[in-house]
């Protein structure tokens, strides 16, 4: 019955979703999270942690422009971002 499943059969919000992803996984997402209520944070945030943590990779010790270069971000960011890493490094620890 669900591979009969048609985008006019759906609510609105499974149609969106199912525009996405396809109208199989909306199936799926809905079984999983059906009745839930959830927050989907935009893109950026993830991105944002991916990026801080490729800086964190790649820092060598002293490539802070070239790695603010890279990003599009300041070297002051990545200053940033590696001393708040050292911090949490350091708190785990000890």
């Amino acid at each position: 019955m669900e591979n009969d499943i048609c985008p006019n059969d759906l609510p609105p919000t499974y149609q969106q979703i199912a525009r996405v992803i396809g109208i199989e996984n909306a199936v799926k997402l809905g079984k999983e999270l059906g009745g839930e209520q959830f927050y989907l944070p935009k893109l950026d945030i993830c991105l944002a942690r991916v990026k801080k943590r490729k800086i964190i990779e790649e820092f060598k010790g002293g490539n802070y422009r070239e790695i603010a270069m890279k990003y599009g971000v300041t070297s002051f960011w990545v200053r940033d971002i590696i001393r708040e890493h050292r911090r949490k490094k350091l708190s785990n620890a000890g």
